[in-house]
């Protein structure tokens, strides 16, 4: 890999890599977990968030400011085609998955890394942010996936999710 950092985000879920693969093919990735990722897993005392911190394979990132036009642009963006995928009223979309989309923004245009990477086992979720990025025009440095992208339809696969 590159000397570039691509950040990774997750969306109710982050890989939990197997030992080998963790320490070779993503050293030079960092991977962030919002806060309110880590409330809807259970709180950073859950053992697999406090082993991802203690570890020091993950870190916290707070939610994107209110005053963010940017990422609060694509946060609503993502939360109206979450609604319409889900036939939900816009008001009883989880926010977190939403503000993925702001997050994703407001890191790469703030801190220029060569890109960011959301990974989402939500197919409403991958969708939203997916409008959410192309609509303020950042494709070439955000990718949304969901994890059978990245593993494959396996079911037998050993890779667990956070």
């Amino acid at each position: 890999m590159s000397s570039r950092t691509i950040e990774r985000w997750s969306v109710k879920c982050s890989v939990g890599f197997i030992p080998a693969l963790k320490r070779e093919a993503f050293s030079s990735i960092l991977r962030k977990l919002p806060r309110r990722v880590i409330g809807e897993l259970g709180g950073p005392e859950t053992d697999r968030v406090r082993t991802a911190l203690d570890e020091g394979w993950a870190t916290i990132i707070d939610a994107p400011s209110p005053t963010d036009g940017d990422a609060v642009a694509a946060s609503d963006i993502a939360k109206r085609t979450i609604a319409n995928e889900t036939d939900q009223p816009e008001h009883e979309v989880e926010k977190t998955d939403a503000i993925l989309a702001g997050l994703a923004i407001q890191h790469v245009r703030d801190r220029s890394t060569a890109g960011v990477i959301v990974l989402t086992d939500d197919k409403p979720a991958k969708k939203g942010i997916e409008n959410a990025v192309r609509a303020q025009g950042y494709t070439d440095t955000i990718a949304v996936h969901r994890l059978e992208d990245i593993i494959g339809d396996d079911s037998g696969d050993s890779m667990r999710l956070i």
